[in-house]
């Protein structure tokens, strides 16, 4: 893991951003612009906290229980799941999710340009990730942060047989009361039910959760919104190179966490970016996959 004073050497811009160290001395990247402010772990290259300088609160939701220590996800955010989505997919005991939000990234480079940040962090196959997944890879992550958020996801297969993957961007957005918050742009699209045993469904009008959601979103569109009307806003998020939106709220299982308190159900909708279950992609040796993401967040009357 590279330490704070080189990484403020090499890649630190001034006052506009830092390494910082964060709870249980994780390192932080804390970006301070004009523009917005937003926070990233080095720990699973993960977002965690954007706000643009228009912008009264935070994108995301995170949990004040959030677990800070190796082997565990950081509730909020935007952990990233790879390279598998959801329970280990060779049932041998391995986490949930993959293993990519719990390693720490390397900071590859940061430029400042008209007060727009860019960030570039790497992930690559060690002697630790084959304990997981014999796979050689190489994992590129770009953050830009202005006005707008995005996030791009690379995948290369540095080996020499075809790999496969799953993964998703588990984003969790800040509402400000679950009851009055619609996602809407998916009406008409199939999805898995996972609470009903992943049967399949259709969406009629917009998603408002009331218990429990858990949705796979087939075919999904390239734009959705969430219409928060207790914080008076619209998070628009716009995606290529993904097939799903991952739609998830635990409700009353939000108590079982040792992460998060039992009424934070209340403070997020999760829709998450994805390439899951039947839309894995596969990768050929020596190619790349890309996956990319934008978020906004404009006022609503």
């Amino acid at each position: 893991m590279q330490n704070l004073n080189d990484l403020n050497r090499l890649f630190g811009r001034e006052d506009n951003i830092q390494f910082i160290e964060g709870p249980s001395g994780m390192p932080l990247i804390q970006v301070a612009t004009s523009r917005a402010s937003a926070k990233v772990a080095l720990y699973g290259g993960q977002m965690l906290s954007f706000k643009p300088a228009t912008a009264e609160h935070d994108l995301f939701y995170l949990s004040q229980k959030a677990i800070y220590q190796q082997g565990k996800a950081i509730r909020g955010g935007a952990p990233l799941c790879w390279p598998w989505f959801g329970d280990d997919p060779g049932s041998l005991g391995r986490q949930a999710h993959g293993f990519a939000r719990n390693l720490f990234w390397d900071v590859l480079d940061s430029q400042i340009h008209d007060n727009n940040v860019e960030i570039t962090l790497g992930l690559e196959s060690t002697a630790t990730s084959k304990q997981w997944w014999p796979s050689e890879f190489r994992l590129r992550k770009k953050i830009h942060i202005g006005d707008t958020l995005s996030l791009s996801l690379t995948t290369e297969n540095k080996g020499e047989i075809p790999f496969s993957i799953s993964k998703a961007l588990h984003s969790y957005f800040r509402v400000g009361d679950i009851s009055q918050t619609r996602v809407c742009g998916l009406d008409g699209i199939d999805y898995l039910d996972k609470t009903l045993g992943f049967t399949k469904q259709k969406q009629a009008g917009d998603i408002q959760a009331d218990k429990e959601t858990d949705r796979v979103y087939l075919d999904a569109p390239q734009r959705v919104a969430i219409i928060d009307a207790s914080l008076k806003r619209r998070i628009e998020i716009e995606h290529n190179g993904a097939d799903n939106f991952v739609v998830w709220n635990p409700w009353d299982k939000a108590a079982a966490l040792n992460d998060m308190s039992a009424e934070d159900y209340e403070q997020f909708i999760c829709v998450e970016t994805a390439n899951a279950l039947a839309n894995s992609v596969i990768i050929a040796p020596g190619a790349a996959h890309h996956m990319h993401v934008s978020y906004s967040i404009n006022s609503e009357a």
